[in-house]
């Protein structure tokens, strides 16, 4: 293949775009949101060169069964600022895990799980 990869872009699903959009901007520090159609049926965020985009699903079962990663260098404050939020899942609570990673679970408003970690 003679072309070069360049960058992975997830396309996450979203019952409310831009619902979305704010909650990963007040949450998880993205920012320079842009979005197409009126309602937003897609859009993104971005973030230290990492985007995330959205587009439209009404059906929250493609969301509750769409996972996201996001590699962190400070872990325990983040994890501290979405617990002051409320939005941290109930049954993923910052710990370390067996693999060497430190983590903990969010829920987007779609139900999208959220695992941020930390390499230990």
């Amino acid at each position: 293949m003679p072309s070069k990869l360049l960058q992975t872009v997830p396309v996450i699903p979203s019952q409310n775009v831009e619902q979305s959009l704010e909650f990963y901007q007040r949450h998880l520090g993205f920012s320079e949101p842009f979005s197409w159609g009126a309602p937003a049926d897609y859009g993104g965020v971005s973030r230290e060169g990492l985007e995330l985009h959205f587009y439209l699903e009404p059906g929250r079962a493609f969301a509750e069964n769409y996972s996201l990663r996001l590699q962190v260098d400070e872990v325990d404050l983040i994890y501290v600022a979405c617990e002051a939020a409320g939005i941290v899942h109930p049954n993923g609570r910052l710990e370390n895990k067996p693999w060497g990673q430190r983590e903990f679970s969010v829920l987007d408003p779609s139900g999208v799980c959220l695992r941020i970690f930390q390499e230990v």
